[in-house]
């Protein structure tokens, strides 16, 4: 097979078309101003830094500002930043994966599968998550929030180390099951007759090992693990949808010889008593009176950030009942994308009068001269009426269900037919 076959594979591995290649995996960390030892909690606070310095709402640059974040994307989650490090940005675009040390990772990606006859990686296990779930308004969305919680978890004991005991020399593998934890019995049902079951070793409680007790632990008894709390930050995103989750890697419950857990944030948003939202929109419903609605409105909205918006239609525009306007990029920014905002949406209710005086009803003839109903009846023919009823408000006791003998008026009608048949 030519290196001609595998563009880019020539100088790859010690031994094959010569020296390893150099892996370029320093870029992101630039970016961030941030050593390649440095922890996530400095990752993060580099990464606010430079994100309300370059914030496009704050003429900052927005490819820079995008920069800025695939760089605490990368770097901020365990398993990217590993990826990185080995194989740098070519292994991100390609999905290399961490771990193996060798050309297994890459001939996985290659051919679905470990290196020929080696059966592949074994994923490292890794201890169920602890979820939380956290309260948070429509302006901490709006404006973006570190929310604080604190957990109770379960970690390797520092005293021992996880160890269970002063030293290793203290543990000692369980003979009789193997440091299985288990063990298979074997139980004569009769002659010649036997069951096999497995069940947890009785030496050991299933453990796999024994601790000697002069050398045990004072601290965690032996157990290796011990219960604390912590507090704990998470960084929520602007725009973040209601259920959005924020994963905390590493720091849920530990176990001896398993992959840390990770604590999970899963955010609710309380229900806002000015605001219904809809992804980055907003709606709201505004009652005006029947003036307003002809002449104009002229009101104020308290913003979610804190500020008072003025809101105006344009002179000589009528508001219809039920008739939605809009504020055009007023409200939400966009998840992900926090320099685009939505829009607010007005759903508009009109409150007309009960009654008019008689002067009122002359300045109304008179403005709205000319806009009769088009399917009012003409003048000459309303004077041949033989009668003239006036309406009244609606009442629950004008409702005729009820009537005697419990019939409806379709029913009396029917009757009244059939008595004119005969």
């Amino acid at each position: 097979m030519d290196e001609e076959d595998f563009p880019g594979m020539g100088g790859g591995f010690p031994g094959r078309g010569g020296p390893p290649k150099e892996v370029d995996n320093q870029k992101l960390y630039d970016v961030l101003g941030v050593s390649k030892d440095a922890q996530p909690d400095a990752i993060r606070k580099a990464y606010r830094k430079l994100a309300v310095k370059n914030h496009p709402d704050k003429g900052g640059d927005e490819a820079k500002f995008k920069e800025i974040q695939t760089a605490y994307d990368v770097l901020f989650d365990k398993d990217k930043r590993e990826t990185y490090d080995k194989y740098g940005q070519e292994g991100l675009d390609k999905g290399a994966g961490g771990g193996g040390g060798g050309p297994g990772g890459i001939f996985e990606h290659m051919f679905g599968g470990g290196m020929p006859g080696g059966g592949g990686r074994k994923p490292k296990m890794r201890v169920k998550p602890i979820a939380r779930q956290i309260e948070v308004t429509l302006a901490d969305i709006y404006n973006g929030k570190t929310l604080d919680l604190s957990v109770e978890r379960q970690r390797l004991c520092a005293a021992c180390n996880g160890i269970g005991g002063t030293d290793k020399s203290a543990v000692q593998t369980c003979a009789p099951c193997k440091g299985q934890g288990v063990r298979t019995i074997l139980r004569q049902m009769g002659p010649g007759m036997y069951s096999q079951s497995r069940g947890p070793c009785d030496e050991c409680g299933g453990a796999g090992e024994s601790i000697d007790m002069a050398k045990r632990c004072k601290v965690c008894k032996g157990k290796k693990i011990k219960k604390d709390s912590k507090k704990l930050q998470v960084e929520m995103d602007k725009g973040s949808p209601n259920g959005a989750q924020f994963t905390i890697h590493g720091e849920g419950d530990q176990v001896p010889d398993v992959e840390a857990g990770d604590v999970v944030v899963i955010i609710k948003i309380r229900p806002n008593k000015t605001f219904q939202r809809k992804g980055a929109d907003l709606i709201i419903e505004k009652t005006i009176s029947l003036e307003q609605s002809l002449t104009g409105v002229d009101f104020t909205v308290k913003h979610l950030d804190g500020r008072t918006i003025r809101i105006k239609n344009k002179s000589g525009t009528v508001i219809k009942p039920n008739s939605m306007m809009t504020c055009v990029g007023l409200v939400m920014p966009f998840h992900k994308e926090s320099f685009n905002f939505g829009n607010l949406f007005i759903m508009f209710k009109i409150k007309f009068p009960d009654t008019v005086t008689p002067e009122q009803m002359k300045t109304f003839t008179s403005i709205l001269a000319g806009q009769k109903n088009e399917d009012s009846d003409d003048e000459n023919a309303l004077g041949d009426c033989e009668e003239t009823v006036e309406l009244s408000k609606f009442t629950e006791a004008h409702r005729n269900t009820h009537a005697q003998g419990g019939t409806t008026g379709d029913e009396d009608e029917e009757e009244d037919d059939e008595m004119g048949g005969r």
